[in-house]
């Protein structure tokens, strides 16, 4: 909800989103921003001063049964008003909930009296354990502490603090990027983005990043130039980095759709090549990496088969439920890609095998599903999503012509972040079709105003 709030350094009055609700099942992306450290951040839009606004939190992670309220101390509430204003909490709680989702557990939640206790609580869902946490709270407080240093200061912080600058460490830079991205702060973004630049070349952790980045941008052209990632490709790749395991890990992840047999049998015809040739170590060591991809393939395809046979398990639930509509709507948090996917088979295999009853029940199941996660989408994102999947040019315009309302300088700033994010991601096809949407939506804006 938007809250009104007193800048404490210049007086300005303002709006800022404040949650006070975060559950996790009904709102994952709350969670998100919540670990992130971007939930429940006000800055003035006239001095830039701002941070975390203390607020009562109550979270809610059905997944582990975790119920738990969160009072700050500085709001100097006394135990009557407290317990009346944790009770508002609970009841909103249980009231947003479905109630085929509804838990003993809810009616009594766990008190955090500190936001740390609080916090580590979460961020043990994740598997974070606290001396995790600490460690990425140093890293936090060292990405702050170097933002508002002075170039020397801040040559004297990264020496003394070179064993914290790890890919965590760049992730949490990256975050605080995107953050202020959002924000139009440009003087302390164009600071970030100057520590990032710095730190990429003048650390190991940074150059090593800087690596991948490069290596999965050339496995990325080439895959563009061949219409696709193939075998060949992806081996050609992993051989020109086989001296850096974590580089060769990453590129495997990046094009594991062409982990096949043709790869396996390149990189072995490799390995004799060489062991004719007498390089013995060289040999050794690309036979080490085949072993090593084929065990990772291996574990990659038991993991497929087991999100698979569950998103099966999930479908006969639901097919054996007297209520589509409730069941579906009790199982919508877990529905996913695969599930649609699995959902889609077996549509064709009923349609195929004429079983007319199975195929009724199917093609409504596939769209109570798209109905309710339809409804549960904000417009602008069901926007986004099918200007992204559009044909072409002309059906991207029909589709913002049908929908002026939508276009918005929000949504601009969305498409100009999402399109950063797929460029370091090595996504070039992704990056374009956004470049292109944000410049359409730009000219449609121009046109409004």
């Amino acid at each position: 909800m938007q809250t009104q709030v007193n800048c404490p350094n210049c007086g300005t009055t303002y709006l800022a989103d404040i949650y006070q609700i975060i559950d996790a099942g009904l709102e994952p992306q709350l969670k998100e921003m919540l670990l992130a450290g971007q939930l429940n951040i006000a800055v003035c839009p006239n001095c830039g001063v701002g941070g975390r606004i203390g607020t009562p939190l109550l979270y809610h992670d059905p997944a582990h049964d975790l119920f738990m309220v969160h009072v700050p101390q500085e709001l100097n509430l006394d135990a009557r008003r407290r317990e009346e204003l944790i009770g508002r909490l609970v009841k909103q709680a249980v009231d947003q909930t479905p109630p085929e989702k509804r838990r003993g557990y809810m009616l009594q939640p766990q008190t955090m009296l500190t936001i740390q206790s609080f916090m580590e609580k979460v961020w043990q869902t994740e598997g974070v354990t606290p001396e995790m946490l600490a460690r990425q709270q140093r890293q936090v407080d060292l990405v702050r502490n170097l933002a508002t240093s002075s170039p020397d200061v801040q040559d004297v912080l990264i020496e003394e603090r070179i064993g914290d600058i790890d890919e965590t460490f760049f992730q949490i830079l990256r975050t605080q990027i995107d953050a202020l991205s959002q924000t139009g702060e440009s003087n302390q973004l164009v600071g970030l983005l100057n520590l990032q630049a710095k730190l990429m070349t003048g650390t190991e952790a940074g150059r090593k990043l800087e690596k991948q980045q490069i290596a999965l941008h050339a496995l990325s052209r080439d895959a563009k130039k061949a219409g696709g990632i193939t075998p060949e490709i992806l081996a050609k790749h992993v051989i020109a980095n086989e001296g850096d395991d974590d580089l060769v890990t990453a590129i495997a992840i990046s094009g594991q759709s062409a982990l096949d047999y043709s790869f396996f049998t390149r990189l072995t015809d490799e390995v004799d090549k060489r062991q004719k040739a007498g390089d013995k170590a060289g040999a050794e060591r690309l036979g080490r990496i085949r072993d090593n991809l084929l065990e990772m393939q291996r574990e990659m395809q038991e993991a497929s088969r087991q999100i698979l046979q569950e998103a099966q398990d999930k479908l006969d639930r639901i097919l054996a439920a007297p209520n589509t509509d409730e069941a579906v709507s009790s199982e919508l948090d877990q529905i996913d890609d695969v599930f649609m996917h699995v959902l889609n088979a077996r549509l064709a295999h009923a349609e195929a095998g004429g079983r007319r009853e199975e195929l009724s029940k199917l093609q409504q199941i596939q769209n109570t599903v798209i109905a309710q996660i339809e409804g549960e989408t904000p417009p602008e994102v069901r926007l986004l999503s099918k200007l992204v999947n559009a044909r072409d040019k002309k059906e991207r315009n029909r589709l913002m012509e049908a929908s002026p309302e939508l276009i918005t300088e929000q949504l601009v700033d969305v498409v100009n972040l999402l399109k950063d994010q797929a460029i370091n991601s090595g996504q070039e096809d992704l990056s374009a079709k956004l470049e292109e949407i944000h410049s359409e939506l730009t000219a449609k804006l121009m046109v409004a105003n």
